[in-house]
């Protein structure tokens, strides 16, 4: 979330939220600026921003605003920054089936991709995220794109990546671990909430050896570009060398510190 952005946003939350709130001059608009500012080492983060946002909308009781993304602009952000690594994303024509969103080609190599983008659902009594909603709809995500994987390309013969993305911070990589896992994992190694039973997580488990690389990009608070990668290589997949190879070269350079890397143990 930019500057500009920042301001209009805490403009509408004010307006909708007249009393002690509601400021008549510039003077609250400045300190929630400084504030940001101080969060973000003396310069202007987008994703900081959007935090102060997302907490002010929680202390005033504001339903938040949403800030999906549409899905032509992650498909713009996704091939600029394939470009910039030596990659091209090149659109898959649709036809009567559905089929995945592109291919990704380059360095002699060719991948399928299907990208998708999960939406967090804010639960209004308790201002928190629903865990329940975001995994179902995670889960419910790979098997769609399995079946667009299999409408193109049934005999497997190009390795398959799909990308999810997210702007929302609440909503990250440890979402998807949480989510194919069957629920957050405790230092005991117990899902709390375990929703390992369920028939969408059980039915789920055996279709992820069919995704060679699983992939999920943080977008900023701008909605302009990825700021963290996180990637999950089946380490089962006949295109285990192409699928590294597509990390290592995603990876040159590194989008954060916090940047991951793992291999899915899948059986």
């Amino acid at each position: 979330m930019n500057r500009k952005q920042f301001h209009v946003r805490l403009k509408e939350i004010l307006a909708a939220n007249q009393g002690p709130y509601n400021s008549p001059n510039e003077e609250f608009h400045q300190a929630m600026d400084r504030q940001v500012e101080g969060l973000s080492g003396g310069r202007w983060d987008e994703d900081v921003a959007l935090r102060v946002i997302n907490q002010f909308e929680v202390l005033t009781g504001t339903k938040p605003k949403s800030i999906e993304i549409p899905e032509s602009e992650i498909k713009k952000i996704f091939g600029e920054f394939l470009l910039e690594r030596g990659y091209k994303l090149t659109q898959i024509p649709e036809d009567k089936s559905k089929t995945p969103d592109s291919y990704i080609e380059g360095f002699n190599s060719k991948y399928i991709c299907e990208i998708k983008s999960p939406e967090a659902v804010l639960d209004p009594d308790t201002q928190l995220y629903k865990f329940k909603t975001t995994h179902r709809k995670i889960l419910d995500f790979i098997h769609t794109a399995i079946k667009q994987f299999e409408s193109l390309d049934s005999e497997h013969t190009l390795p398959r990546v799909l990308v999810f993305t997210s702007i929302t911070m609440q909503l990250n990589w440890k979402s998807f671990t949480d989510a194919i896992q069957g629920g957050v994992i405790d230092h005991s190694g117990v899902a709390l909430p375990d929703f390992s039973k369920t028939p969408v997580y059980t039915s789920t488990l055996p279709l992820l050896k069919d995704v060679d690389l699983f992939v999920w990009y943080q977008v900023s608070g701008g909605g302009d570009r990825f700021y963290q990668a996180s990637y999950f290589v089946n380490s089962n997949s006949s295109f285990l060398k192409e699928s590294k190879e597509l990390i290592s070269q995603l990876s040159q350079p590194k989008l954060s510190t916090m940047d991951n890397a793992f291999e899915l143990i899948l059986t």
